[in-house]
């Protein structure tokens, strides 16, 4: 086991903060050093957004890479938690399997997928990663390794599923993948004008398996809220074997930290601009790849925010609240001195009533990202005002700053101390009286 000490940030580099990172490669090594810190956290790959893997004492899992069983018949994967999506794509797409449900950023660990109970492009049919998640193995605080599964455990496993590393060190995880035909799939863009068009978009396309929409945060007026709906559905078989798997493709990088002054409301009004006059509609064949994992093809893209980091805010609201609470929401932000470089708008379906700390609601929830400066948590605060009112909730995993009670989870009734990362510090340090009573 290595252990080091260093400066740490999660991927918005922000918050940074010292960090003691130890590296085992093995469970006993992993309960050494459960038992020897009196508090710590998991963590994966560092690709969340704000302060949920991060704490004084840190305990790395990339070392638990190894994919321990992949049944091509039934296509159930058993991998240590370690693995990334990114490296079980090479071995699940050959065999023509795919994950049911993956975030947008495949360079994350399937413990993080957990602890995040991430979620997709689509979500109304097939919910987050814990509707395909079999079982796992999770380590407690006194170095006991618990099975843990709907049948077995059952508490456990409810709690860890979007439970933010709260409840232990997840080892290794087992779930079901989704058969596929081949690598490419069918996208179809749907421009949106307006706000009323935008939503009209989603509703009238519900048949499609998936949807996401870019929203134009710098556009204003009778164009406030255009927009493009990207609408996909997986392909038929093809001919060619080559077509089952990720394309070779050269990643572009940003290979340093730009200047701060680079994304300001101009460059940030042209780059939306060109997003959309570039988002043609009608249909057209893409790779997986290009669909999923947009983000990806750019290396260490973060540093487009200079070393200042940024600020994401995602949030869900009801159904009922969606239109006019979204809408409400972009107004806000334009009468602020804040623009969002990047917005994106997703629809939800149902969630099952025991995964209580998923962070979709049958609704709408919008990402935004803002360059961090030096008044944007005073948007946050007005934010969050806005979203607890229509009965929404912020997403903990990209969550930096917000109000205790937007998660709408009470980190106190975890009853691990030992898990403990400056997310759930924060969040217990709040004087933020509506934290009690909220989901457990």
């Amino acid at each position: 086991m290595t252990i080091t000490t260093r400066m740490l940030a999660n991927w918005a580099n922000y918050p940074v903060a010292e960090a003691e990172i130890a590296t085992p490669e093995n469970t006993a090594e992993t309960r050494d050093y459960v038992l020897s810190r009196e508090r710590l956290i998991a963590r994966g790959n560092g690709k969340c957004y704000g302060d949920a893997a991060l704490a004084p004492h840190v305990l790395s899992t990339l070392q638990f890479n190894r994919l321990l069983h992949f049944d091509r018949e039934t296509g159930i994967v058993e991998c240590e938690a370690g693995v990334l999506l990114s490296d079980l794509l090479n071995v699940i797409l050959p065999a023509g399997w795919f994950f049911h449900v993956t975030p947008g950023i495949k360079y994350i660990t399937v413990g993080g997928a957990i602890a995040s109970d991430v979620h997709g492009k689509n979500h109304p049919a097939k919910g987050c990663f814990s509707n395909w998640l079999i079982s796992f193995e999770l380590m407690t605080a006194n170095g006991q390794v618990l099975t843990c599964s709907r049948t077995e455990n059952n508490a456990l496993f409810w709690q860890t599923c979007g439970g933010m590393g709260w409840t232990g060190i997840i080892l290794s995880a087992r779930f079901q993948l989704m058969k596929i035909e081949s690598g490419q799939m069918r996208q179809t863009a749907v421009q949106a004008a307006d706000f009323d068009s935008l939503f009209r978009a989603f509703d009238d396309n519900r048949r499609w398996s998936y949807a996401a929409g870019w929203l134009d945060g710098t556009a204003s007026g009778r164009s406030a809220g255009r927009g493009v709906v990207f609408l996909a559905e997986h392909s038929p078989s093809s001919s060619t074997q080559e077509m089952l798997s990720l394309p070779a493709k050269k990643p572009r990088n940003v290979p340093f930290f730009a200047p701060s002054w680079i994304l300001n409301p101009l460059s940030i009004r042209l780059h939306n601009e060109i997003i959309f006059s570039r988002a043609k509609t009608g249909e057209r064949f893409v790779d997986l790849d290009t669909y999923f994992y947009p983000l990806d093809r750019v290396q260490n893209w973060n540093r487009l925010y200079g070393r200042r980091g940024f600020i994401q805010y995602q949030f869900c609201l009801p159904e009922e609240n969606s239109f006019d609470g979204i809408r409400r929401v972009m107004e806000t932000i334009r009468n602020s001195s804040e623009t969002p470089f990047l917005t994106v708008l997703k629809r939800h379906g149902e969630r099952p009533p025991e995964a209580v700390h998923s962070f979709p609601l049958r609704g709408y929830s919008l990402a935004l990202d803002f360059p961090r400066t030096r008044t944007i948590f005073n948007l946050v605060h007005q934010l969050d005002e806005l979203v607890w009112n229509l009965g929404g909730k912020i997403y903990l995993t990209k969550d930096a700053c917000s109000a205790a009670r937007m998660g709408r989870v009470d980190p106190t009734a975890f009853g691990e101390e030992k898990f403990y990362s400056l997310l759930k510090a924060r969040l217990l340090n709040s004087q933020d009286t509506a934290l009690k009573g909220l989901p457990v």
